[in-house]
Formats: structure tokens, C-alpha cells, sequence
């Protein structure tokens, strides 16, 4: 396919980007719509393939956590602040979404983003102000 691609769009150039992108749009609707493929019981891509019937939608709907949850900010660092001084490091992924942490007991602290357990930290461990903690997944 790449062989193909190169071959179509590539060797030589056009002159300027838009003849570029035409040549590619055409490619691709060669490739998926006219050509058979072997692979596929010499049907083409657009024959076989089938939308998915899931909704896809545009903002994930807003999460709502139980009152005896403490609800926290995931900083830009992917940390969350914890009793104004410790730092528990969660991810970089989760930068500015909110997560809710549930007390288990003796200071052990389990942490959700919506409904999926991140993991735990154990607030008598955290020493240095500094420094990050990183959440377990077998404190318990």
C-alpha cells in the first residue's frame, strides 16, 4: 500500500499543495472504493467496512460524584494538591479534570476519575512538601 501511495502521490511532486491534495483524494478514493483487494475476497474497503451505530458526542457530559467523595482539580503537572502542602501525583493525562478521592479509613484514600479507581495513597506517607507521591494500586 505505501509502495502504491509513493507511486500515486509522491514520485515526483506536484508543484504546490492543493494539486498535492488532490492527488492524494483521488488516491484514497481509488483505494477504498475501486480497487479490489485480495486480502478482503477481492472487495474493496468500502464494501465491507460498517459505521458504528454509537453516538459519538462533541463534550463529554459532566460527572457528578457522591457527596461523600471530596471532589479535586488534577493540576497542569497532572498532581493534585492535597491539605495545601503535599503534592499526589496521579497522571499527565488527566491535566485540569476533576477526580473524587473516598476515605477508606486510617488515612488511607482511594482515587476515582468518574467511575474508574485510579488507585490509592495513604496520607500518613506523605513526607516531603517538595516532592510527589505516586498512587498505588495494592494499598489495601
Amino acid at each position: 500500500m505505501h509502495r502504491d501511495l509513493k507511486a500515486a502521490c509522491a514520485k515526483p511532486a506536484t508543484y504546490d499543495l492543493k494539486a498535492q491534495q488532490r492527488r492524494l483524494n483521488h488516491f484514497v478514493k481509488e483505494y477504498n472504493h475501486i480497487r479490489p483487494h485480495e486480502a478482503l475476497d477481492m472487495r474493496t474497503p468500502a464494501d465491507i467496512h460498517d459505521f458504528s451505530c454509537r453516538p459519538f458526542p462533541e463534550r463529554i457530559p459532566h460527572f457528578d460524584y457522591d457527596s461523600s467523595y471530596k471532589v479535586l482539580k488534577v493540576t497542569k503537572s497532572g498532581s493534585i494538591r492535597w491539605k495545601s502542602y503535599y503534592w499526589v501525583y496521579l497522571t499527565a493525562a488527566l491535566k485540569g479534570k476533576h477526580v473524587g478521592i473516598h476515605e477508606l479509613g486510617q488515612g488511607i484514600w482511594k482515587v476515582y476519575y468518574r467511575n474508574v479507581l485510579l488507585g490509592y495513597f495513604n496520607e500518613k506517607q506523605l513526607r516531603n512538601k517538595q516532592q510527589s507521591t505516586r498512587l498505588e494500586t495494592n494499598l489495601v
